[in-house]
């Protein structure tokens, strides 16, 4: 037996020789070399054709040649701008908002993934793919999984798998990088879209309630404003409503402890404010430049019954905006008119960029020759702004590009048994191996039929950086509650750091501009965020209060911290940690009272050198 990978490897040499292949650019390391081992169930076709470059199936038809390699054509990728308008009571605000992933425009940064897609496939490193490289690829279907969040496999995904004769454009036998990205061209346009999440935008009565029972705690000296002072006081007054002792208060908790008040009327609109026609849409989102349709939307908005022009107090304009766009002098501007102001610049910039990390994603306004009469801008944090129209405002941010798969990552690796660096195929026994079964062949990338941990997270690795790639500029309208303006990740709680940080959450809010937070910053708003489309940037519930909040979201975390962190916010309070308290404060870098996940990473760092 042990002559017959002697045998198969002299008949390879002869085959090679016999189509005019070069003895020396054989795989000669399959028979007993280190490298690329060929084994009976690894996914490489026939050992021939995975050991022979070039060799086609004996029964299959050769290849025809060109004498041109195959180049991808030039494209128009999606654009990095979206054009967004709010249509306010006052006047429209029409914003241009630059979409950027790390640093960089998101068709760039396909194209910088693309590369490292094809040098990942490309097994032996030598510019091109084989058959058995080919084949191996991710598939239209996968990607378009991977695009949507979830990890992608062949198996489970469906779809037309990625040969050989389907991605050799030129006939050469083999696979380009401009073959590849010409074979994905068509799934990317899932890389920029604008969503509208679909939130209701009416508050309910419970909301009401719920509002006023919260503001009455609040507001001790009762002036109907909440000071910073007051809200110094949140968390002992909120959280000596926690009956079930999560270090968190609920809703529910809130308003099942009412207080004796008169809930006052709502505050009344600005007498300088139109009234919207009924049904008028309160925004119009784009990828790419603003379409024939937006002039129309805005005489609706705007115009008085019967009108078909608009005056300068209805449209809200600068004087000198006006004037620009009042070609005939009338006084009135027309739907031919403010075509000028569709197809000319916006009201102001704004570029996105996010990265992986969340404290380096950052909103920044742009330079911009724009009519910001009327409109108020407020960076609050590097990577969020408030802009304020009279009582109304939107909130502006964005969202790290975190994109992962690493939950997927983390199951697969429960079924390695307990100090094995490797796992057999006939050892995936059970439900629990499914996962592994569908990717065992495409993540065994020596293809020795051995599947070790480190090509296990080669593997996840590549589907997290596809997964990171879509990116989605989502928006809703609404009229807040006190409590999910707080309730910064939506988990219908408040935690002690939401508490803490509310004022300064809340105070860009306020119409005023004072230094009290009145009912005021309850009026109709807009939440418009660049998010990532793995992270269900079409759920209503993802960007609910504006900001967002890494904790809910599954992640690597250390396990002791992760199961005491009862309440899910986070972070862990005294009352959650089991240890003791000297434990707690040493664990508690900056004794705040909480301790965070990077202070966790950073006791289990020091405890593993000291070990």
């Amino acid at each position: 037996m042990k002559s017959l990978p002697i045998i198969a490897g002299v008949l390879l040499a002869s085959a090679a020789i016999a189509i005019g292949v070069e003895p020396q650019t054989m795989r000669t390391e399959i028979v007993g070399g280190k490298g690329l081992v060929k084994v009976q169930h690894a996914p490489f076709g026939k050992l021939a054709e995975a050991s022979v470059p070039n060799l086609q199936p004996f029964d299959s038809k050769p290849l025809g040649k060109r004498s041109v390699p195959y180049l991808r054509p030039k494209r128009i990728g999606p654009s990095p701008a979206f054009e967004f308008v709010f249509f306010a009571r006052t006047r429209p605000v029409r914003i241009r908002v630059v979409a950027l992933h790390d640093g960089k425009t998101v068709e760039s940064k396909w194209e910088e993934t693309l590369k490292t897609l094809f040098e990942a496939f490309d097994r032996d490193h030598d510019g091109r793919l084989n058959r058995c490289e080919a084949e191996l690829i991710f598939s239209k279907n996968e990607l378009q999984t991977m695009f949507g969040g979830r990890p992608g496999h062949r198996a489970l995904s469906g779809g037309t798998m990625p040969t050989l004769e389907l991605l050799d454009r030129d006939g050469d036998g083999s696979v380009s990088f401009d073959e590849v990205a010409s074979y994905y061209d068509g799934v990317t346009s899932a890389l920029g879209r604008s969503i509208d999440a679909g939130r209701p935008m009416a508050q309910e009565r419970g909301q009401d309630q719920l509002t006023s029972q919260l503001f009455a705690r609040l507001d001790t000296n009762r002036d109907q404003q909440l000071s910073e002072d007051e809200f110094k006081n949140a968390e002992a007054l909120l959280l000596a409503l926690d009956a079930d002792e999560d270090d968190c208060v609920s809703a529910f908790e809130i308003t099942s402890n009412p207080v004796k008040i008169e809930i006052p009327a709502p505050p009344p609109a600005a007498k300088s404010e139109t009234v919207p026609i009924d049904g008028a849409p309160d925004i119009l989102s784009i990828h790419g430049a603003l379409p024939d349709s937006a002039v129309s939307t805005l005489l609706k908005r705007y115009c008085r019954k019967g009108a078909s022009d608009l005056s300068r107090a209805e449209i809200g304009f600068s004087q000198a905006m006006f004037d620009k766009l009042d070609t005939d002098r009338n006084g009135r501007l027309d739907a031919g008119e403010l075509e000028a102001w569709r197809t000319g610049p916006a009201d102001f910039s704004v570029e996105l960029n996010s990265v992986p990390q969340a404290e380096l994603c950052t909103a920044t306004r742009l330079p911009n020759p724009g009519d910001l009469h009327g409109i108020d801008i407020l960076q609050t944090t590097p990577d969020r702004m408030v802009v304020r129209i009279g009582v109304q405002t939107i909130d502006i941010g964005v969202r790290a590009s975190t994109g992962s798969v690493a939950q997927d990552f983390l199951q697969a690796l429960e079924v390695f048994p307990a100090g094995k660096e490797f796992i057999l195929e006939k050892d995936l026994i059970g439900p629990q191996a499914q996962l592994l079964r569908v990717i065992f062949e495409p993540a065994d990338w020596n293809g020795d039929g051995k599947l070790t941990r480190v090509e296990l997270k080669r593997y996840f690795q590549l589907q997290s950086l596809v997964s990171q790639q879509p990116f989605d500029l989502v928006h809703r309208v609404r009229i807040p509650d006190l409590f999910s303006l707080i309730d910064r990740n939506d988990d219908g709680k408040l935690s002690v750091k939401e508490l803490r940080n509310a004022y300064a959450r809340l105070i860009p809010m306020e119409p005023s501009g004072g230094k009290q937070i009145t009912r005021a910053v309850l009026q109709r708003s807009v939440l418009l965020r660049l998010g990532h489309g793995n992270d269900g940037a079409g759920d209503p519930n993802f960007f609910a209060d504006g900001d967002g909040n890494d904790a809910t979201r599954p992640g690597p975390k250390p396990i002791w911290f992760h199961k005491m962190d009862r309440n899910g916010d986070g972070d862990l309070s005294r009352g959650e940690f089991l240890g003791s308290k000297a434990s707690f404060d040493a664990i508690d870098a900056n004794h705040d009272g909480l301790i965070t996940l990077e202070e966790a990473k950073a006791y289990d760092r020091r405890t593993r050198n000291v070990k």
